[in-house]
């Protein structure tokens, strides 16, 4: 039986680590690390690979999937799969897997957004460098008895709400697929599982965790930002397609919110768009570009978990 080839198609950050995972494996398989990729070349070169690496850059659709004669194994090194095509992997007989080696990085940038956007700590950053001193202006609120909704209560989920509960806030947490493991965890830290609509209407903090999919797409849009407190905050550190960026500029705008934290955009980069810049520009906005899950840890942790991953396979036959 021939070495296993795989293809890993996307920057992973920490060319220590895989070096040192292609070190592990190479007596078995032969990796190609090939971080910059383009379509066109990913098309033309991955019907010699049995497996495919890729991060949230690479789409793993049916036009790539058709191409992949050999490949037996995609592993994306990410939370969410949406530029994964799933179903036409599984109809073709490729397995799939996806990390969770982000959890807590993801979880507690989540947290540092709400506190910069509770004392306005970004906003007092620039306008420092600016040379502008507004003391008095930056009167911000504090989260110790504040209520968060969390809208999915997955992995992520779960982790801001045990760091958001440390902090003395009040939890509510809408889940569409409740599960007896959920609910456990929810009880035991003291939260509330209500519907969406009860918690938008009680929650002074809003953060999305879930994926994206047809039911989530715009699943904040102008009919739930109405049932916001005025002043609500809002988290987005999932994807920028499960809100509305339309009715949040009218939110931002009107001061229906009293802020926002976008990680996350439905273009990415996001600049060419005229909404999507007005929204970064937003005085009430912290703006970052991804980097929720973006930490030296993670990284390791994710390099560690693919070679783990890869071991496995490569041993299988």
């Amino acid at each position: 039986m021939g070495r296993k080839r795989i293809l890993v198609a996307d920057n992973l950050g920490d060319l220590r680590g895989v070096e040192a995972m292609i070190a592990r494996i190479k007596s078995s398989a032969e990796v190609a690390y090939c971080p910059e990729i383009n379509r066109n070349e990913l098309l033309h070169e991955i019907v010699n690979y049995d497996v495919l690496v890729v991060r949230s850059r690479t789409t793993v659709d049916k036009g790539l999937i058709d191409k992949a004669r050999n490949l037996k194994l995609v592993i994306t090194a990410t939370h969410g799969f949406d530029h994964i095509d799933i179903e036409y992997l599984r109809a073709k007989g490729v397995d799939f897997m996806n990390l969770s080696e982000q959890t807590n990085a993801v979880s507690e940038f989540v947290v540092a957004s709400m506190l910069c956007m509770a004392r306005k700590i970004t906003l007092a950053d620039r306008l420092s460098k600016n040379g502008l001193w507004r003391k008095d202006e930056m009167v911000g609120i504090e989260v110790f008895g504040k209520t968060l909704g969390v809208v999915g209560f997955g992995r992520i989920g779960q982790s801001v709400a045990e760091k958001a509960s440390a902090l003395g806030m009040r939890i509510l947490i809408y889940e569409a697929e409740i599960t007896p493991e959920k609910g456990k965890r929810a009880k035991v830290m003291g939260a509330e599982m209500v519907p969406l609509g009860d918690l938008l209407r009680r929650s002074d903090f809003i953060t999305i965790h879930v994926p994206k999919t047809k039911t989530t797409s715009k699943m904040i849009s102008r009919k739930e930002f109405a049932l916001m407190k005025d002043g609500a905050f809002l988290v987005n550190a999932a994807r920028g397609d499960v809100v509305d960026e339309g009715a949040l500029l009218e939110c931002l705008e009107n001061g229906k919110l009293g802020g926002a934290a976008i990680d996350v955009y439905s273009v990415q980069p996001p600049f060419s768009q005229d909404r999507l810049r007005r929204i970064i520009a937003d005085d009430k906005v912290v703006a970052t570009p991804h980097i929720g899950g973006q930490t030296k840890e993670a990284r390791r942790s994710t390099i560690d978990a693919i070679s783990k991953m890869l071991g496995e396979f490569v041993k299988s036959g």
